[in-house]
């Protein structure tokens, strides 16, 4: 189901962007303007000319008119209009007229008049200023900014005048009790205490000023009780939060604090910065969290000082309440996250004398794992528009990385996942600097230069001290070079100390030992918003609810919770309709709720009603139940109710907050089955096909710009080009400062005499000069022109009024060591001030975009988004208008981040979860609640439960099993569905070589696991994707993966893959990996047997859990699972069965785990050995204790028993044998009808037998009457991988292999699964040797002069001479090894020659005579013949798989082809009058096999090849015979061939990729008697593109009609249309529907679907 969101109706924009005033036809008649746009020219009228301010040339009435109309023209208009009023305002005119109203009313006594003048002049501006538009506008915040500034005025003095007017009028309407209309108090008070707001928060003098104290205060007094004003108080409370001078609204009921006894004895706290005795640790330790950068700095990392970690008890920090509450989450996450990078770094700096030429890895004691790589050099700066400022870094290859070879490095590169996209490094120079860095896209693609000289990097480097002649073209590659690798970073930090010092640096000039450190699995945005968050939170201190979150004074556990300030408005009732089906229902916070018909009417359980009920009328609820009491359920049912009265009251969108992408596509996704519309979900992450076209960047295109917004964005992308532009230039001038542009650069601004000198006369555009015919560079040649005798050494003050042609050669030098340095500094001061206005344009850019996201969001209903997305956005959020939140997984939620869920606007939370299951996820194990050192600072400790403990009377979900639950059924192959096997085999000693080193195995249990997994699949009844092991260690997850992998398909999870890959877990000790099949497949979870550890498997479920509890010891250590949270998730994921292995006495010291033990013994259900059950023999008794008890009393999922044909004949008698007609055995005459006993015993007529076998489909049967059943011959024309499973006994699933009649059709399901995989090993070859082949023929193109020397060499050594003339006559074989006799000592031909012998190889093995149906057809025949047999076997050719062949056929043309052109190519330029003979005519005669098999099996790229080849070999020949009619003939022949091809091209271009451009290279050659013409690298690209065309295994297996086998990704089916990559028969059609003859290949799919292939 797809759901778009719709734009409300509104004005598409009464102000659109102009489109070119000056260019604009004039003959176009004039737009005629609408009503909005004529009023607002008006308005703009009312503005007089001239300098009116110090004039009073303005009568009252004008000025109350102006801003009246302002006020209207803002309700009146759309967006685009108050953009523009605004705007309007805040100019120099606006601000004037603004000026003139303030005058009037300082001017202004408190009279009868006072009220009309505040509301007719004073209050229009007010509210126009207030607008919520205006104050969420991204891009108004800047004019909105300035007239609040004016309004401030000299020392706040006008802001005190002005609200000392608007109090005196405020409290005439509060206290006149004849003023009944609420509307104007609540817009007077509203608007007033909003304006005065934003001028408190923008002016920080006002905070202390007693006149604001004052004027707050007069204004509270004034507000009367009688109206709900929620807006004005939220703008009162937050002003007294900034003047000091009240606090937060309290409770509402009883509050009475209760005494706590608290401990006498108390640790002191070394507090931050300057709060500390001792004084502050660092340049980073500041009171404030609003100081504190987020990444360390270098005096940060070098101190060995604690960093201050505020603590769960208050009392001893520095900040109380609010404050005390933002300042501790903000130190705590940041010390989780960033305290691990520390210890990394510091070790990094303590070890950087060590050298080393692999990258290390590393263990901090904090368990945190780095990479370390050597010998960093800075090569140069970059700049991208986009990204800004780059830096490409060499460093040193890995030393086992030199020797491979280029495809190698790249795969291991790949596999390791280090240095990817993303990943946070940390450069360390030994002088102590630390620059954080993040690893980024290359700017460009190498160059042909590059790749044909990939070792010259080093030795370019090393060329100069600065890298003067560093290659602009040069790309990063970590695989490129042999040596060196290179990696394209970007500044996690661009302040000008860090730029600076990077500018500095580039080339090492000062010879510094520089490492990069690695943190893998650490990535910025997954902390770095929050943070950033909860700094600007510690600004505003704009959070609601702060009193219960966080009171500054102890607060009652009871407390009566209020409603929503939303519901407390007259009148106001909670539509339930969406709760009782349709029946009318209202429900007044105050009331108590009529159950009565709820429970009539309601799909919701008597718990779940309470829970909406309370959750509806309180305005901060917690729903708590354990999984499967309908949590979520209840959730939809409250954002339903909450919809309905969404308008009425306007609460503007729900935001919809989880923890997880999984949980929230959940959610929206049942929201939209259940109907809800304007659905918008932040973040790009998301897995459903249902919200697809819902995401915000999909939305907010569709929204249209106003004119205001295009105005801007035009501005902002000028500034920004000219940013760009200048930036480019002196990022350019950096990377090379010893350049005589920069030299012309800096005396042409500094000493104009010097430029004279040298650059005045006759210097071209590359800084030459030319003297009597030769050209010499103008500053090389002036530092070394110096007179021999001049020996003088001037001071460079001096220097400067000196002539340059005065000057010795050491005052040359030093000159110009001078005008370098200080030309590079300028530059270093330009490239600062010019990434500050490129940061500024493009931060301004950025906001016209969010403004367009806001606008998009406003008309939504939900917003969904994660806990993380909404960080990343929480500026864009904080300025929605949403007065409600629902949180769910709230127990999994870090409370740092249910913080930033707290919006300003937000008058409603509702946080739905379960903090008895796993709390919040931390790195640290310092700050987990459960550690004793921990529990101070409690970090895990989610706001959700912090705050259920301290108010138990949250309501709370009971849990009670559904009655469907009691109707599973029981586990197959086993006795109990519940049980713990109990033993005492004890953990692994902990290795130092385990790539999960600080992680725990037990191989006993992995053993015991894998048997136990493999005895339940042999059911039949269970799917992989049925069972889940579960195991609370990486460690074991690692083992049990390898141990179960090469069995079934398993998945990891993506959290668990994400811990093994920062533990830097491997599956493979090998440094390099041959082949590139990814170690672990992200499957779908549903197609896979499931492995996960504990904390990365809640949320989720299986039939059967198997768990593997690890630890066994004799200290009785359990480890992980001490805590209930693990436990409690542990033993809630299974639905029919669950299966624990572990040692019972180290798991009972824990408390819970004690609790779970004694249950179990007394059920019977815990033991040292688990009973297993025979589906056929169930009363057969079984007891495993050990793995390989299942072999050995459990073979294949039974028992050790034969299921036996000796049975008594009452029970023979009575045994249905025929399924057709429901015959037993006596009821049968076996004459007629005989009986089949297969080696299990059971006993089938073979009629039954015969159709469950599908008989007739494999053989011909007899007609005749007394021959019925016989089978007289074989069907032919199979088809391939036909048998979608291998059929067995159909009454217990034992194997037919012995049964003769059978033979074909179960021998043949086998060949099939050896075909298939044939095909992959076949394809998983190809690709490689296809990759390699493009690259050595890139590598073959052109000669050069030593080349050509050495090949001239070659034909003088007497065993090249001897042989006398070169002959290339016979087979290719042949040709080629007459070549290599001649060429194999010459280096530039090994790498084809050797793969010219590996695709010969190849070719062998891919054969029909290779293939299992072709060696079995061949080993029949050789015993039929040893049997003088002289019956003949037929069999089916369409089985053989000749793809692969006719593949490498064409591979090995393409190879021999390219050692012929370079061969013949070095010949004539080499050694023309040398003695050569050419006729490829056995070429040609390859060629034309492969043109007639191509035709023949409707392969059309594979025709073009042979037509292609044959006309190449003509080429080749051509000028090596001589001219007559046969080569005539042979030209006319290959023009034929051409002609065809182009045919062919045109008939299937999906299939011929860049062959075109390739046969009219060969026209070329023909015509102009060439030789070589060569296509470009994109369409020669292209053509191995398409050979090397492989079955991905992302998707599924289909055959197209001419039984060529073929994947399809995406959901399965196809969606596009598409042809066979083979044929170009049609495959794909629309709609997920499949083309006419094409069939799903199901048996292919099931097993091979997943098997990637490497390219």
């Amino acid at each position: 189901m797809n759901q778009r969101i719709q734009p409300r109706k509104h004005h598409v924009g009464a102000l659109r962007a102009a489109t070119g005033s000056a260019a604009q036809d004039i003959s176009r008649p004039p737009r005629v303007l609408s009503e909005i746009e004529t009023s607002f020219r008006q308005w703009t009228y009312l503005i007089p000319r001239g300098d009116f301010r110090s004039q009073r040339q303005l009568q009252d009435t004008d000025v109350k008119k102006f801003f009246e109309t302002a006020w209207s023209l803002m309700t009146k208009g759309d967006a685009g209009t108050r953009q523009q009023i605004i705007m309007k305002l805040a100019t120099e005119e606006g601000i004037g007229m603004i000026k003139v109203l303030t005058d009037l009313v300082a001017d202004s006594h408190m009279d009868v008049f006072t009220i009309r003048t505040f509301k007719t002049g004073l209050l229009p501006l007010f509210q126009t200023l207030s607008h919520p538009d205006a104050l969420a506008s991204m891009i108004l915040e800047h004019p909105l900014d300035t007239m609040c500034t004016f309004l401030f005025g000299p020392n706040g003095s006008r802001a005190i005048s002005v609200f000392q007017f608007a109090s005196a009028a405020l409290s005439t309407i509060g206290s006149d009790t004849s003023v009944e209309d609420e509307d104007l108090s609540t817009v007077a008070f509203t608007a007033s205490l909003a304006v005065l707001q934003r001028i408190v928060d923008l002016n920080q003098s006002a905070q202390v000023m007693p006149g604001f104290a004052e004027i707050t205060e007069t204004i509270a007094a004034s507000i009367p009780g009688r109206f709900a004003l929620p807006g004005a108080h939220r703008s009162l409370d937050k002003i007294r939060l900034r003047v000091r001078t009240g606090a937060s609204i309290g409770f509402t009921g009883d509050t009475t604090v209760k005494t706590r006894i608290r401990p006498v004895f108390e640790m002191n706290q070394d507090l931050p910065g300057m709060l500390s005795d001792q004084g502050p640790r660092h340049d980073n330790d500041h009171e404030d969290i609003a100081c504190i950068r987020i990444l360390p700095t270098a005096q940060e990392i070098h101190s060995h000082r604690l960093e201050y970690l505020p603590r769960m008890d208050h009392t001893g920090n520095h900040l109380p309440g609010l404050r005390g509450l933002l300042d501790r989450q903000f130190r705590l996450l940041r010390e989780d996250t960033i305290g691990q990078l520390r210890e990394a770094v510091r070790i990094g700096l303590d070890t950087l004398d060590k050298s080393s030429s692999a990258p290390s890895s590393k263990q901090a004691h904090n368990g945190t794992r780095s990479f370390t790589y050597e010998n960093v050099q800075l090569l140069r700066l970059d700049f991208d528009r986009r990204k800004g400022l780059k830096i490409v870094a060499m460093f040193d290859q890995p030393l086992f990385l030199q020797s491979k070879s280029r495809e190698e490095r790249r795969t291991w590169w790949r596999e390791s996942k280090q240095l990817q996209v993303g990943s946070l490094l940390c450069l360390i120079s030994s002088e102590g600097q630390t620059v954080f860095l993040t690893v980024d896209d290359p700017l460009t693609t190498p160059t042909p230069a590059a790749q044909d000289n990939p070792d010259d990097l080093e030795t370019t480097a090393a060329s100069s001290g600065l890298i003067s002649s560093r290659r602009s073209d040069e790309s990063s590659s970590l695989f490129q070079h042999s040596r060196q690798a290179t990696v394209t970073l970007s500044l996690v930090d661009e302040s000008p100390d860090q730029v600076f010092w990077i500018s500095n640096h580039l080339g090492n000039p000062r010879k510094l030992r520089q490492c990069l450190v690695e943190f893998p699995g650490v990535l910025l945005p997954s902390f770095r918003p929050t943070l950033q968050a909860l700094q600007i939170m510690s600004r505003t201190l704009d959070v609601p609810f702060a009193e219960l979150i966080a009171p500054e004074q102890l607060v009652p556990e009871q407390v009566q919770m209020p409603p929503p300030a939303y519901a407390q408005q007259r009148g106001f009732a909670f539509d339930l309709t969406p709760l009782t089906g349709g029946d009318s229902l209202t429900l007044k916070p105050e009331e108590h709720p009529n159950f009565e018909i709820l429970r009539k009417t309601s799909t919701l359980d008597d718990a779940q009603q309470i829970s909406v009920i309370n959750a509806l009328t309180r305005r901060f609820a917690l729903i708590q139940g354990p999984p499967g009491t309908g949590k979520s359920y209840t959730g939809v049912a409250i954002i339903k109710t909450l919809l309905k009265i969404a308008k009425a009251a306007d609460i503007g969108p729900i935001i919809c907050v989880c923890y997880t992408n999984h949980a929230l596509d959940q959610l929206l996704e049942h929201l939209i089955k259940e109907g809800v519309e304007q659905i918008v979900r932040l973040g790009s992450r998301s897995k459903s096909e249902m919200l697809q076209g819902l995401n915000i960047g999909t939305l907010a295109k569709k929204i249209e710009q106003t004119r205001t917004e295009s105005h801007e964005k035009w501005q902002y992308n000028q500034s920004i080009n000219g940013d760009v532009e200048a930036l480019e230039q002196i990022v350019s001038a950096l990377n090379n400062p010893r350049s005589w542009r920069n030299i012309k650069a800096y005396l042409e601004t500094t000493n104009f005499e010097h430029f004279n000198e040298l650059f005045g006369v006759d210097v071209d555009e590359e800084g030459f000069r030319e003297v009597r015919d030769k050209r010499y560079g103008v500053v090389e040649g002036w530092l070394r022109g110096a007179p021999k005798g001049l020996l003088s050494e001037r001071p460079v003050t001096e220097l400067l009024r000196v002539r340059l042609i005065e000057m010795s050669g050491t005052e040359r030098a030093a000159i110009h060591h001078h005008w370098i340095e200080q030309h590079t500094n300028n530059l270093y001061n330009n490239l600062v001030h010019a990434l500050d206005s490129y940061r500024d344009s493009k931060a301004a850019l950025d906001r016209c975009r969010q403004e367009l996201d806001r606008r998009c969001l406003l008309q939504a209903d939900i917003i969904g988004v994660t806990t993380s997305g909404l960080a990343r956005n929480y500026e864009l959020l904080r300025r929605i208008p949403a007065k409600v939140m629902v949180c769910e997984e709230a127990g999994e939620v870090l409370e740092a981040h249910a913080l930033t869920a707290l919006l300003p606007s937000v008058e409603h939370a509702i946080l739905i979860g379960d903090h008895e299951r796993l709390r919040p996820q931390i790195n640290n194990y310092d700050l987990q609640h459960d550690n004793p050192v921990g529990e101070d600072f409690s970090l895990d400790i989610s706001l959700f439960e912090r705050l259920i403990r301290a108010r138990p009377g949250h309501p709370r979900i009971p849990f009670k099993d559904h009655p469907s639950v009691s109707e599973y059924p029981h586990v197959h192959g086993m006795r109990d569905r519940l049980f713990w096997l109990d033993h005492q085999e004890m953990e692994d000693s902990t290795d130092s070589s385990q790539s999960v080193s600080s992680s725990k195995t037990n191989t006993f249990e992995v053993e015991l696991t894998a048997a136990l997994v493999s005895h339940l699949i042999r059911q039949g009844v269970y799917g992989s994707e049925d069972i889940a092991v579960l195991t609370p260690y990486l460690g074991q997850l690692q083992k049990i993966k390898r141990r179960l992998s090469s069995s079934f398909e398993i998945v990891i999870g993506d959290g668990d893959l994400k811990d093994l890959e920062v533990l830097g877990a491997k599956d493979d000790d090998a440094e390099v990996k041959a082949e590139s099949q990814p170690l672990v497949q992200k499957t779908p979870l549903l197609n896979a047997l499931r492995v996960a550890t504990v904390d990365n498997f809640q949320g989720e479920e299986a039939k059967i859990i198997i768990i593997s509890l690890v630890r066994s010891n004799g200290e009785k250590k359990c480890g992980f699972l001490k805590t209930s949270n693990r436990i409690n998730v542990l033993l809630s994921r299974a639905r029919h069965g669950m299966y624990i292995v572990g040692n019972a006495q180290t798991a009972g010291s824990v408390p819970m785990w004690n609790k779970v033990i004694s249950i179990l013994e007394r059920d019977g259900n815990l033991g040292q050995s688990l009973a297993l059950c025979c589906p056929r023999h169930k009363e057969t008794p079984i007891e495993v204790s050990t793995p390989d008890d299942f072999a050995l009393l459990s073979p294949e999922g039974g028992c050790d028993k034969k299921c036996s044909s000796r049975l008594p004949y009452a029970s023979v008698k009575d045994m249905v044998v025929d399924y057709i007609m429901g015959l037993t055995y006596s009821e049968v005459d076996v004459d007629e009808n005989p009986c089949i006993i297969p080696s299990c015993g059971h006993i089938l007529v073979r009629e039954s037998m015969d159709g469950h076998m599908s008989i007739s489909d494999h053989y011909v049967l007899s007609d005749e009457l007394t021959r019925e059943g016989e089978i007289v011959g074989l069907k032919s024309g199979s088809e391939p991988f036909s048998v979608a499973i291998l059929k067995g006994c159909p009454t217990c699933r034992s194997p037919l292999r012995n049964i003769n009649r059978y033979g074909r059709i179960v021998r043949r399901a086998w060949i099939d699964e050896a075909t298939k995989k044939f095909i992959v090993w076949a394809n998983t070859h190809f690709v490689p040797l296809a990759t390699r082949l493009q690259r050595v023929e890139t590598e073959l193109r052109g000669n050069n002069e030593e080349e050509l020397e050495e090949y001239r060499s070659r034909l003088l050594v007497p065993e090249v001479a001897s042989t006398g003339r070169i002959q290339l006559l016979d087979s290719r074989a042949e040709q080629v090894s007459q070549i290599k006799r001649v060429v194999s000592k010459i280096s530039g031909y090994r790498s084809i020659l050797k793969l010219r012998a590996e695709i010969s190889q190849f070719l062998s093995k891919v054969s029909e005579a290779e293939q299992p149906f072709g060696r079995i057809y061949n080993l029949v025949q050789d015993a039929r013949r040893h049997r003088k047999v002289n019956t003949e076997m037929a069999y089916d050719p369409d089985v053989l798989q000749v793809r692969n062949r006719i593949l490498t056929t064409v591979l090995l043309l393409r190879c021999d082809h390219a050692i012929l052109l370079k061969f013949l190519t070095s010949h004539r330029a080499a050694a023309p009058e040398a003695a050569i003979q050419v006729d490829l005519g056995n070429n040609r005669t390859d060629c034309e096999a492969l043109i007639r098999e191509s035709e023949a099996r409707k392969q059309p790229a594979n025709e073009v090849e042979g037509r292609l080849h044959w006309a190449r070999f003509v080429s080749l020949e051509r000028p090596f015979r001589k001219t007559g009619p046969d080569m005539s003939k042979l030209l006319a022949e290959a023009r034929i061939h051409l002609l065809r091809a182009k045919k062919v091209c045109e008939e299937h271009p999906g299939q011929t990729a860049g062959m075109t451009a390739e046969i009219e290279d060969v026209e070329i050659m023909l015509r102009d008697s060439t030789f070589y013409m060569p296509v470009s690298n994109e369409e020669k690209a292209a053509v191995y593109a398409a050979m090397s065309r492989d079955f991905r295994g992302t998707g599924h297996w289909y055959v197209c009609a001419n039984n060529h086998p073929f994947t399809v990704g995406e959901c399965g089916m196809p969606t596009e249309e598409t042809r066979c990559p083979q044929c170009g028969s049609p495959i794909g059609g629309r709609n997920h529907r499949p083309a006419e003859g094409v069939t799903r290949a199901t048996d292919f799919d099931a097993q091979f679907g997943r098997l990637a292939i490497g390219q």
